[in-house]
């Protein structure tokens, strides 16, 4: 019951990414549905190579979802229950009884009794595993006895949209029940998930011991997207690696079939403009797979603090940055500051979890649901997104000297076991134990970035943040972009420029310094779930869709001295002297 030649809505490739990928709840012209998982679809957009991520995510390639023409995007209904918008009928049904495609792509979906139209039921149900299905009617408006199959109707008995008013009524034997509590999960104890995936209609339900989860349709909870970045950086986007991963699958065939003569014919049709050294050197590399996102990060922030080294520096088109000598002032607590004028980012679609938000950087997550990855031609849906940004590295002496302070440390204890437990209850696999270093730099990159939406014109949630941090890394990059053009109009790199930088800076401590939420919010330590210290929504937080940790690991007493708290800011002394506070 896909419909892949009609349309029913519209979406742009990046709303896919991020938002409405398969799996998810989309509402349409005139209904509700899934969009189904890419092993349906029948058409791709444009091809995007990336061989760094590719490589990790053990697929050939990337493709945009192609959503220029009717019909790009196949669906399914759902949910599958509906109710009729006749209020004298009201009747409650499931719409595949008697599906009729005509008459949907007219009319949308009817009502069997009055042929009034029907709306999509606001009530499923949800497991953690990722499973998703209809609210069980049925056995909620029975009081759990399913043996009676009667029609239901649905009806409302105040001037109130309150669940309370909201009443079903089996209209065979008279059994009826108010819809409070029907979104509460202590009222479905007991009852087991079906282990079904709408958006592979298809496939058999799935065995699944989870626990049903009732919700609403339009729920934050009930998708979301779970997703891989990386940054395209030199040499991966040279143009022999870019034709080693276009041929890649003839390659890994004549690899296969004729073993090292298969690897001679491939590289005299297709390389021989590249020396055979260039050519090995350049697949090897391919061919060995990233393991660790780490891995993928590490490759980027070397390719940045080398970007004047003539080995990164060869392409123009994805990747350019520059940098400035360091005012005076600055050299204690940084590096370098580099401008990116140019740069892509590739963002990957991988699956979906439900009931909890997925880790931005962890290898290896309990219930993610993945896509399939295409037939044939091993594949991910993907957006390209063209920007700027600006890179801050800190300087590791004075990270190291302020970390040997006995509180900081104490205090990074903390931290490192606050998220090692909250991540081992989640099943995440982290491989780099995140400490008071990370924390400070996560810190930082919230604070200048709510700083930089009200300087640059551009809206917090548009600027993204990307934390390096690891044995050899300790910088943030700050940047936006757009998956609709060529790329953004060089606000935000202006920004990187030293007079306003310091300014920026100067700003963003004051802002730091006092919370509206004080003396609550600066009293706040990390402790069992928690694993932020002073830090809250009027002071550190920003945009989910912007943060890279779901706005964890925040303090804004490690980047300035709050009360109580001083010796603790790695900032203390600049502060002073940007602020003009006696400390």
């Amino acid at each position: 019951m896909s419909f892949d030649n009609n349309k029913l809505g519209e979406l742009r490739p990046n709303q896919i990414i991020t938002t409405f990928g398969p799996g998810s709840i989309v509402d349409a012209v005139k209904d509700s549905v899934t969009i189904l998982d890419i092993n349906y679809w029948s058409e791709k957009g444009k091809k995007i190579i990336d061989g760094r991520l590719a490589s990790y995510l053990g697929v050939n390639c990337f493709y945009m979802p192609r959503t220029s023409h009717n019909g790009d995007i196949p669906v399914t209904t759902f949910p599958y229950m509906h109710v009729c918008s006749n209020l004298k009928c009201g009747r409650l049904f499931d719409m595949r009884e008697m599906f009729d495609l005509d008459s949907y792509l007219r009319f949308g979906v009817t009502c069997p009794d009055c042929h009034r139209t029907a709306y999509p039921s606001r009530f499923i149900t949800i497991c953690e595993n990722g499973h998703m299905g209809d609210f069980p009617w049925q056995w909620w408006v029975h009081q759990g006895d399913t043996s009676c199959k009667g029609k239901l109707k649905m009806y409302s008995t105040g001037n109130t949209s309150t669940l309370a008013d909201m009443w079903v009524e089996c209209m065979t034997c008279g059994a009826k029940r108010s819809m409070s509590g029907a979104t509460q999960r202590d009222n479905f104890d007991g009852m087991k998930c079906s282990g079904h995936h709408p958006f592979r209609p298809n496939a058999k339900n799935e065995k699944c011991d989870k626990p049903l989860l009732p919700s609403q349709r339009g729920a934050s909870n009930v998708y979301f997207s779970v997703s891989r970045s990386a940054i395209s950086i030199p040499p991966w986007i040279n143009p022999l690696y870019n034709l080693i991963d276009e041929h890649l699958r003839l390659i890994e065939n004549y690899k296969e079939d004729f073993g090292e003569a298969g690897i001679i014919k491939v590289y005299e049709k297709y390389f021989s403009v590249f020396t055979r050294e260039e050519f090995d050197s350049a697949l090897e590399r391919r061919l060995n797979n990233i393991t660790e996102f780490t891995e993928i990060k590490k490759m980027e922030y070397d390719a940045i603090t080398h970007h004047n080294d003539p080995a990164y520096s060869s392409n123009k088109k994805h990747f350019k940055a520059e940098e400035d000598e360091l005012p005076a002032g600055f050299k204690k607590y940084f590096e370098r500051i580099i401008r990116v004028t140019r740069l892509r980012e590739v963002r990957v679609l991988l699956g979906f979890t439900r009931v909890d938000a997925p880790d931005p950087d962890a290898d290896v997550q309990a219930n993610i649901v993945y896509l399939s990855k295409g037939k044939g031609e091993k594949w991910l849906p993907a957006a390209e997104i063209n920007g700027e940004g600006i890179f801050i590295e800190f300087n590791k002496a004075t990270i190291n000297a302020w970390l040997s302070n006995a509180r900081v440390k104490a205090l990074s204890q903390k931290y490192e076991e606050c998220y090692k437990k909250f991540c081992e209850e989640k099943q995440w696999t982290i491989t780099v134990p995140r400490n008071a270093v990370y924390v400070l730099m996560h810190t930082f990159a919230h604070l200048l970035i709510k700083q930089m939406a009200m300087s640059s014109g551009y809206s917090s949630s548009a600027i993204r943040e990307r934390i390096y941090f690891g044995e050899s890394m300790n910088g943030i990059l700050l940047y936006t972009g757009s998956a609709d053009k060529e790329g953004s109009l060089g606000g935000l790199v202006e920004l990187g420029n030293t007079n306003k930088l310091i300014s920026l800076m100067r700003d963003a401590f004051q802002e730091a310094l006092l919370c509206t939420n004080d003396p609550e919010c600066l009293n706040t330590t990390p402790a069992g779930n928690n694993s932020n210290g002073a830090a809250c929504h009027s002071c550190c937080m920003i945009s989910e869709t912007a943060c890279e940790n779901g706005n964890r690991m925040l303090d804004r007493g490690l980047v300035v001295p709050i009360a109580n708290r001083d010796s603790q800011a790695y900032f203390k002394e600049l502060v002073g002297e940007l602020c003009q506070l006696e400390i």
